[in-house]
């Protein structure tokens, strides 16, 4: 059975921290209320940016991932070579690779830096066309995995494989098509694919795995496509699902898992149908039709389906995370809690249910909760940044900053150079007090990606806080420089000007924000009258 949806990104943080910085940092009302605006803006962009900020260039993307590339060596049962494709070293030490480049295989040997293991076949999924290979004696790489759901047509993304065995190719190019799929995206790509190559990797900006590449002639045009990341990292799953099947439920499933592929939820609500009056005790039959009835958003349907799957299957962890999913998109949210907690109870090493559990705790302002569900989810899988991200989300709400600071820290020694992932870290050394390592973040942010305004914008707001009113100053121009319509730099460059009594250029910022914010205007007017005009204020 499948696993329950992707988990949710938590998006921002609660607005009583905002206050709480203020609070500890004993500000003054007129400074309390730069800042305040300041902090607003950052709030939106909390969520976990995929895209670095600051994207590696070509020859570092390739000196990280050219190690983690092998060759595999197909041979009959004769002992003579079929064929030959490359593949993925992961961190479990697993290779992953295209189904097709094992099929009917006698023998495998792996080679990887003029070295050849034997390698056997471990988990399989032919219809999705993936596999990975146990290779004895052979150390894991230490790529990172990506996400293709935060994908963007135009992205620049690199394939890298090793055709026929030879020197390792390495092409560039742009994601031109993304196609919805189970777990994640199916990526068309412009970057060029070698025959042989099938089964390399597709890399992104900041060199995380996001495909495995492959292609096929279309008119006697080459397409190259690679097919996602969430395969490889779903394949014990849908390996145990296809091994645990019996016979008879196996036609249906795989009849189920070419509509699936095809995204035809009608075609497999009348084929779970139609199963479960052939085999009414398959729980299968009512789990598909369950996960079919959520994609349509029929939840009602697809509660009652999910509850007879676990009345067949009690004791199936999915089928409980599933009707967890189910319940979340019907706001029901303490069965979506009972729900994920009994998927957990089930299967304590089951990350996907402990991720929900912790983003369910979190929607209902149970901080700790969500704290202790994610601590278990990291633990399960250690490279999972939005697990960490999330983590650190809801150890800086529930005021855990120093948690908070160390959750962050995995985020970014994950990612290496996302210039976003810096400047959330800045944001809670800030909230720790801890003013020296706030600025230190910012700055390698800034060192990362020179023209990223968010960052600037927030320096700013530290240097206030410190007391450098010049590098402030700055701070607000060089964001401005970047982008002239940044509200919350203008606004609290504004502020600074009046604090000085700058009055021309004070104006001309209120007629800018005037324009693009009068909300956000109208308050700096007020301050523009307390700052400037104290005397006349009073007597109104």
């Amino acid at each position: 059975m499948k696993e329950s949806a992707k988990p949710l990104t938590l998006l921002r943080p609660a607005p009583r921290v905002i206050r709480a910085l203020f609070d500890r940092a004993g500000l003054t009302n007129g400074y309390c209320r730069r800042c305040c605006a300041s902090f607003l803006s950052i709030v939106f962009v909390m969520a976990p940016s995929y895209h670095a900020a600051g994207a590696k260039t070509a020859d570092e993307v390739f000196r990280e991932v050219s190690g983690s590339v092998v060759v595999i060596h197909n041979f009959d049962n004769k002992g003579k070579i079929q064929s030959l494709g490359s593949g993925i070293l992961l961190p479990s030490g697993q290779v992953a690779t295209n189904y097709h480049v094992i099929e009917k295989a006698g023998k495998l040997t792996v080679s990887l830096q003029g070295r050849e293991y034997p390698a056997t076949p471990g988990y399989i999924d032919r219809f999705r066309d993936v596999c990975s290979l146990v290779v004895s004696g052979m150390q894991g790489s230490q790529i990172v995995m990506g996400d293709t759901n935060f994908l963007k047509v135009g992205s620049k993304v690199y394939a890298i494989g090793s055709p026929q065995g030879l020197e390792l190719t390495f092409s560039d190019g742009i994601i031109s098509a993304l196609r919805d799929v189970d777990k994640g995206h199916y990526i068309q790509t412009t970057a060029p694919i070698s025959q042989g190559s099938s089964g390399g990797g597709l890399f992104d900006e900041d060199a995380r795995l996001i495909g495995l590449p492959t292609y096929f002639f279309n008119q006697g045009q080459q397409l190259n496509f690679a097919l996602p990341v969430e395969w490889i990292l779903d394949l014990r799953n849908r390996h145990a699902l296809l091994s645990k099947t019996g016979s008879v439920n196996s036609e249906w499933v795989y009849r189920v898992i070419a509509l699936e592929e095809k995204q035809d939820w009608g075609g497999i609500i009348q084929l779970c149908l139609n199963w479960s009056k052939q085999i009414p005790t398959s729980a299968d039959a009512w789990g598909y039709l369950g996960f079919a009835y959520l994609q349509k958003g029929e939840l009602a349907l697809a509660i009652d389906a999910y509850k007879r799957a676990i009345q067949i299957r009690p004791d199936y962890a999915h089928y409980w995370a599933d009707l967890g999913v189910a319940y979340s998109r019907e706001g029901e949210m303490r069965r979506q809690i009972d729900a994920y907690r009994q998927s957990v109870r089930i299967n304590a090493n089951y990350a996907l249910g402990w991720i929900n559990l912790g983003i369910a705790y979190y929607q209902s302002g149970e901080f700790v909760k969500a704290i202790e569900a994610y601590n278990h989810a990291v633990q399960i899988n250690p490279a999972d940044v939005s697990s960490w991200f999330n983590l650190a989300i809801a150890c800086r709400d529930a005021g855990q900053f120093p948690k908070a600071i160390e959750a962050f820290r995995h985020t970014v020694h994950l990612t290496h150079g996302n210039a976003q992932y810096w400047l959330n870290l800045g944001e809670v050394y800030g909230l720790a007090d801890r003013r020296k390592e706030q600025l230190d973040a910012y700055n390698q942010a800034l060192r990362i990606k020179q023209d990223y305004d968010e960052a600037w914008v927030s320096l700013g707001v530290a240097y206030g806080i410190a007391g450098m009113e010049r590098e402030e100053r700055e701070a607000y121009q060089k964001a401005l420089l970047i982008n002239p319509e940044h509200n919350t730099a203008l606004y609290n460059l504004g502020q600074d000007y009046l604090e000085h009594r700058e009055r021309e250029p004070a104006r001309d910022i209120y007629s800018r924000l005037k324009r693009l914010n009068p909300g956000l205007a109208q308050v700096f007017f007020k301050n523009h009258n307390h700052l400037l005009y104290p005397k006349t204020e009073n007597r109104q």
